[in-house]
């Protein structure tokens, strides 16, 4: 199983303090990249021009003294106790701790899911307060941030393809065909060329992770939110997974920050935040050479599976040809906040060119709708307005501005 990324990106490790350049696989193409450019500079129109003293560029993600409190009735429920939190630009940061220690609230501030009741947040320069416009958090996370989360949340009526192109769409930059080559090769990178047109519950659970990282990475983010990757997942997926990821990090230097409670995976970080009570009780930083060790071992470990798995196949059906889906996965796909890191939930979605489900063209005229090759047969893709879930956003749509009529 491939699972390698491209063979001539760097090998080195990143510099934290230097800005990193995306390789081909996330920028198509020079006009890609400058399209991806100009969104990055997301307004900063809702806080003030005035930053706090403590305020520090370099650090990609910054929290100081946070307090979070959810209200339950009369009364509240303290998640976060005064947190204080740097990341500097490429880093790999791992949170430990146990349950209701806060570790998921602080990822979910990170990402803009939540908002502090008390403190400071930076995230990729942007302030981020409790009175911060909803609008502008989805902004930052569709173009800055990607999530990964332990129940997949990929969307049961899209296909993986589908599900990889689905931020693009939302995103609204790209043509068609560039949001289907960048899907398409994206899948690729992650060992699931031959997977493009299957649906989640077709899809083992290391294959439906793999397609959520893919997802995660078609908008270009500057950090990766980790939550319980592997929760669901055995050893041998789990390694994969950890592959893949770490060698975005390293490779692409992308950030990332993970939530686990798998104590054997800290050691892959380059710091481990622990966390007791809302608070943080120690970070660790990890040393250099352990951490190089154990992705030595990872990446045969790696390799000892998919040899193994080869093996295995060319004994069942004589050929070198991989059947492998990974096993032993529970699933628990939770599709209400599938899109919660893309967009904010109330936002209109503008559709164009939808077509009914039963109304989907059959031989389309366009090369890249159709070109693929499964058992011999072209394979056919929908075109993205045709997607059942544009289809609902389309008829709410319809619905709303009927109701405002009404009104008026």
């Amino acid at each position: 199983m491939e699972i390698q990324l491209q063979e001539n990106l760097s090998q080195q490790q990143p510099n934290y303090h230097k800005k990193k350049e995306s390789t081909e696989i996330f920028n198509i193409n020079s006009n890609n990249q400058d399209n991806y450019s100009q969104s990055y500079q997301v307004s900063t129109n809702t806080d003030s021009k005035e930053e706090p003293r403590f305020y520090d560029p370099n650090k990609i993600i910054s929290l100081k003294n946070v307090h979070k409190t959810y209200l339950l009735g009369v009364e509240g429920v303290t998640a976060l106790r005064g947190v204080s939190v740097d990341i500097k630009e490429g880093e790999f940061i791992t949170i430990l701790g146990t349950s209701g220690g806060g570790k998921t609230t602080m990822l979910n501030i990170m990402g803009t899911i939540d908002k502090p009741t008390k403190g400071d947040v930076f995230i990729c320069g942007q302030k981020i307060k409790s009175t911060t416009d909803d609008k502008f958090l989805a902004s930052l996370r569709l173009t800055k941030l990607g999530f990964v989360f332990q129940t997949f949340n990929l969307i049961q009526s899209l296909t993986a393809l589908e599900n990889v192109e689905l931020p693009m769409i939302l995103r609204g930059e790209l043509s068609r065909d560039t949001i289907r080559e960048r899907a398409i090769d994206l899948l690729t990178q992650v060992g699931l060329k031959e997977r493009l047109n299957h649906f989640p519950n077709q899809l083992s659970g290391g294959e439906q992770q793999r397609v959520t990282i893919s997802r995660a990475l078609s908008n270009n983010p500057k950090i990766l939110l980790l939550d319980e990757p592997t929760g669901d997942l055995d050893t041998k997926s789990t390694d994969y997974v950890m592959k893949i990821l770490l060698d975005l990090n390293i490779k692409k230097g992308i950030t990332m920050v993970m939530v686990t409670h798998d104590v054997a995976l800290k050691n892959y970080a380059n710091r481990v935040v622990r966390m007791i009570d809302g608070k943080v009780n120690a970070i660790e930083v990890i040393p250099t050479e352990k951490r190089e060790e154990n992705l030595r071992l990872l990446e045969e470990a790696v390799q000892s599976h998919t040899q193994s798995q080869l093996q295995k196949d060319q004994q069942s059906n004589g050929s070198g040809v991989s059947n492998h889906k990974d096993l032993g996965v529970r699933t628990g796909v939770v599709q209400q906040v599938a899109l919660k890191g893309f967009v904010h939930l109330n936002e209109e979605i503008e559709i164009q060119d939808g077509q009914n489900e039963g109304q989907r063209q059959k031989n389309g005229n366009q090369q890249n709708h159709q070109h693929l090759q499964q058992n011999g047969s072209k394979t056919e893709y929908r075109k993205p307005g045709e997607y059942p879930i544009f289809q609902f956003a389309k008829q709410r749509k319809a619905q709303e501005q009927a109701i405002k009529q009404f009104q008026h």
